[in-house]
């Protein structure tokens, strides 16, 4: 199918892609040049015969591989030329008064490919920017859009686009680093707006070591440091020397700077284990302020080691929700010390709450211990969780890999087999572990560069499982780090999930790399993924290595699933935010078009839009009312429950699909591309905010008006409505009393399913609806009072009074 070309399809880029489709060729090998057409062409018949040429579909296919194979994409945007002005001395909005040769831009590029985003800096005052700026992103398909938006940085006001130049990935070689100059178009077809000019490398293989000037840009996707972030960073004199000294300074040869290490620049102490403790709450603090009140904070030690907590104003049962992590050396004391202090401003000193200490040496490795400390001299009781992962920093080997026999235990401790009569006699709360997860987290390759001054990172891992937490050791100066690391997990809930966080880690702070979350379930399954961002919504940068396997008891499994989850002791309320609140409402609406879909399925039935399907639906309806027992209903559930499993492994269409209006669909997916391919302004944002702040208002408004409605029938505010309701309720307890009420809604049924049948010009009614109508809700009840000059003194005398008790 050919459709209208692009406008940045150019004649130079309709050319060249011709060009690269027709390499390798038998028909065109050593022909020098296979642009066959001659003379003027305008691009919309170029592009069809482009489109439309049987080799150059079949060079497009042998291009791309299957849709699980990613794409990395470098990207070297270099420069542009002769571009069009928009301001009138590059610092402003243009000033149409002054002279066209006076006027300059102050440009930069924005680049997008797919979802991902990137820009470049603002070079003020110029018509012809140099950036040599590198980028790199992975996609999963050559069907990817690469676009290029040059845009002029206006302080203050809205920027003021320039030019853009779009193209898909496909039409760009494989495998092949080159450099193109393309002239920006816009939208109203305006000439002279000037070109740009950058080099692009697209591969299939991630692992791909990228040429020597773009290997600046490997997997960064951010420009370099400016002189003022380099100035910045060189002022904090201890991280800096420690860096310098450390990775650069020295009699050391270059081959062995760049050796990724597994000692800590940091520490020259044998590092054993770290300990993870998660602060989750306490209860019953001893009061310090004179109001009954205390504002504690928590401090923990071990040996020269010291963390310490926010402070909670006035609270007795203060609710932290705060994580820690201290190191363990093999010279370090094994009590960890804990205290509560009160906290007291203008420099006087904190009061002393109460303390417990901890003996982390009685901790196994990779287990989790839930303590409920009481405080000395009654300071009240505190909860903690402690995790301790065991790290031999001299060593990166697979040592601590759990060994076949044990591994043999651990599947006839949850075998189905093993003993099964005891599962008789289990008791619900008896139940705590399901199973056994076992990780191993192997290697990352291509993660991004933290340490920009350097060009590296010293990564490390957390794995996560339900309120366990453990760590792999850290390897400095590495890229690709290869751990070789298990772990083991004690599985209560199988519903849970797997997370893993990639971190960066530096003297005083963790920098993210990237995370992925996978159900345990399904784990097993998944033994190599690309890391997401924070908010596990995008594709990130890197890509991890790991086995897992899930040993479990589908009994117990069963049992616990019946149970209350486990509280995940980190969760915290999250905040309004404009973006989860137009997502809360997008899931809602998508909810809402579908059970508005069925609706509208009822009514093309009950209108008799088409006859056999009506008459089948009325006998159907007829059969299952006579011969309806209490047994179908789970029977019912059970068949969707199969159907929608066999149309996600047969191929059948499912039942959303096959109910969901055609019409409500196109709408719906027309929406979501405008949402997706169309960036909003601050206004443009702050109006569709505002518009579905409305639909809540008014949906909250229609809610509250048919309750108070309700309660108005029976609490006779209109008499008349109340008499009448309460004749129509005694008619139909006289009537179900005698008759069965399988043979009402059968005869109520088939009145309704025939009406439109018997009656064409027939208009729906809802009775019951129609009736709410006519009585008023409360605020209509409130405008409607009548207000006379007694009992508007009445009301005047009694807000006096009121006033006069809350002075008093």
């Amino acid at each position: 199918m050919t459709s209208a070309p692009n406008k940045s399809y150019s004649l130079d880029s309709l050319r060249r892609s011709w060009n690269n489709s027709f390499k390798g060729s038998s028909k065109t090998k050593g022909a020098s040049e296979v642009w066959p057409y001659k003379g003027e062409m305008d691009s919309q018949s170029l592009f069809e015969e482009f489109v439309s040429s049987p080799l150059a579909g079949k060079a497009n296919k042998s291009k791309s591989t299957s849709k699980s194979d990613p794409y990395r994409v470098e990207l070297t945007v270099i420069s542009s030329s002769n571009l069009a002005s928009r301001d009138s001395n590059g610092v402003g909005s243009p000033m149409p008064w002054s002279n066209a040769a006076d006027r300059l831009s102050d440009p930069y590029c924005k680049i997008k490919v797919g979802l991902q985003r990137a820009r470049t800096k603002v070079c003020p005052k110029n018509l012809n920017p140099q950036w040599e700026e590198k980028f790199s992103f992975v996609v999963e398909s050559l069907d990817e859009t690469i676009r290029f938006k040059v845009m002029d940085y206006d302080r203050g006001f809205r920027d003021d686009l320039i030019g853009y130049y779009e193209m898909k990935l496909s039409f760009f070689p494989l495998d092949d680093f080159q450099t193109f100059t393309e002239e920006l178009i816009d939208d109203s077809g305006t000439e002279d707006l000037g070109s740009i000019k950058f080099s692009i490398h697209i591969s299939a293989d991630l692992s791909h070591t990228p040429p020597p000037d773009v290997q600046e840009a490997s997997m960064t996707g951010s420009p370099p440091l400016t002189p003022p972030q380099l100035k910045k960073l060189v002022r904090k004199p201890t991280a800096y020397d420690n860096i310098v000294n450390r990775f650069l300074g020295g009699d050391q040869k270059m081959d062995e700077r760049e050796t990724p290490r597994s000692t800590s620049p940091f520490h020259e102490k044998h590092l054993t284990g770290i300990l993870s403790i998660t602060l989750v709450e306490a209860c019953n603090l001893r009061p310090m302020n004179k109001d009954g009140s205390s504002d504690p904070y928590c401090k923990f030690k071990l040996g020269h080691q010291k963390h310490k907590s926010k402070v909670l104003r006035r609270t007795l049962d203060p609710v932290w929700k705060e994580r820690f992590e201290i190191r363990v050396y093999s010279d370090s004391s094994s009590i960890l010390e804990i205290s509560v202090y009160d906290y007291e401003e203008f420099g006087f000193s904190d009061n002393f709450i109460g303390s417990a200490e901890v003996d982390i040496s009685e901790f196994e490795e990779s287990k989790t211990y839930k303590r409920e400390l009481d405080l000395e001299k009654n300071g009240g009781r505190m909860i903690c969780i402690f995790n301790l992962s065991r790290i031999d920093e001299s060593s990166t080997d697979s040592s601590c890999e759990i060994s076949p026999d044990d591994l043999v235990n651990i599947r006839k401790t949850y075998a189905m087999s093993y003993n099964p009569l005891n599962y008789l006699t289990y008791k619900w709360e008896d139940v705590e572990d399901v199973g056994v997860l076992i990780v191993k987290i192997i290697k990352c390759i291509d993660l991004p560069e933290a340490d920009t001054l350097i060009g590296s990172s010293d990564p490390f891992c957390f794995i996560e499982v339900e309120n366990t937490r453990v760590r792999t050791p850290t390897l400095y100066k590495t890229q690709d780090p290869v751990w070789n690391k298990q772990f083991k997990f004690h599985i209560k809930d199988i519903h849970s999930t797997l997370n893993i966080r990639v971190f960066d880690e530096e003297k005083n702070k963790y920098n993210f790399l990237g995370c992925v979350k996978l159900p345990i379930l399904e784990a097993h399954t998944i033994h190599r993924c690309l890391l997401k961002d924070r908010k596990l919504e995008r594709v990130g940068f890197g890509e991890i290595f790991l086995e897992t396997e899930l040993i479990y008891n589908p009994l117990r499994a069963a049992i616990k699933t019946l149970l209350p989850a486990e509280e995940n002791l980190l969760y915290e309320e999250p905040k309004f935010k404009r973006n989860l609140f137009m997502q809360n409402f997008k899931r809602v609406y998508s909810l809402a078009t579908v059970v508005l879909s069925l609706g509208l399925w009822v009514q093309r039935i009950y209108n008799w839009e088409n006859k056999a399907k009506s008459a089948i639906a009325l006998l159907l309806y007829i059969i299952i009312v006579v011969s309806f027992e209490l047994y179908m209903v789970p029977m019912f559930a059970a068949i969707v429950i199969i159907y929608e499993f066999l149309a996600r492994w047969v191929g059948f269409k499912s039942f959303e699909t096959w109910i969901m209006n055609a019409d409500l669909q196109e709408q719906v997916s027309k929406e979501e591309e405008i949402e997706d391919g169309e960036d909003f302004s601050l206004t443009a944002k702050m109006k569709m905010v505002m518009g579905v702040c409305q639909t809540v208002q008014n949906s909250l408004d229609l809610v509250a008006s048919y309750c108070e409605r309700v309660k108005n029938v029976f609490n006779w505010t209109i008499p008349f409505l109340s008499f009448m309701a309460a004749s129509v309720l005694i008619s139909g307890t006289i009537i179900l009393y005698f008759l069965p009420l399988r043979w009402l809604v059968l005869a109520w049924g088939i009145n309704k399913l025939t009406v439109k049948l018997r009656n064409p010009e027939y208009e729906e009614n809802q009775e019951l609806l129609n009736f709410l109508c006519r009585l008023p809700s409360d605020i209509e009840l409130n405008q409607m009072r009548v207000i006379t000059k007694e009992s508007s003194k009445r009301s005047t005398t009694q807000n006096k009074a009121i006033k006069s008790r809350w002075h008093k």
